[in-house]
């Protein structure tokens, strides 16, 4: 299993970073790569919760059906989906720190089922590609967290 993390300090309190973070409904909104999301399980985030999410990764439009598959209110949670064969998951954890929360993203892919090595060749190439992607997710939604806590306190 290969995993990327990234991770940044988001000036806002845990619980708004956390709710701003699953508000999946409004992710296209949120992130610039997300481009629709069709919700599948009704109801707030939660374990179990599923969606359809269509985004534009590399110039190509992906879309795929996520899954939390982990989840503890405020703390972290974990999406996980399949793609040609490999198990993705990427967990969220959210800390308090000094200057509000710190966000850290670990995006595994797990190629159980396949050739051994079959994605051994591609997995640095694939690594800096999902690290450019995460780190700007993260950036985005840390704009639009700073963004609403900023008009609060004004």
């Amino acid at each position: 299993m290969s995993t990327v993390k990234v991770s940044n300090d988001i000036g806002a309190p845990v619980e708004a970073v956390f709710a701003r973070f699953t508000d999946v409904q409004e992710g296209a909104a949120h992130v610039t790569g997300i481009k629709a999301v069709e919700m599948l399980t009704p109801g707030p985030f939660r374990l179990g919760t599923r969606w359809h999410e269509t985004r534009k990764v590399l110039g190509r439009v992906d879309e795929a059906e996520m899954e939390v598959t982990a989840f503890e209110k405020d703390r972290t949670y974990t999406i996980t989906h399949h793609k040609a064969g490999v198990r993705i998951d990427t967990t969220f954890a959210f800390a308090p720190v000094q200057t509000g929360t710190r966000v850290s993203i670990e995006f595994g892919f797990n190629e159980h089922g396949l050739p051994p090595g079959l994605l051994s060749p591609l997995e640095w190439a694939i690594a800096g590609k999902v690290r450019d992607v995460l780190t700007r997710d993260l950036s985005d939604l840390k704009s639009s967290v700073e963004r609403v806590a900023g008009d609060r306190s004004a």
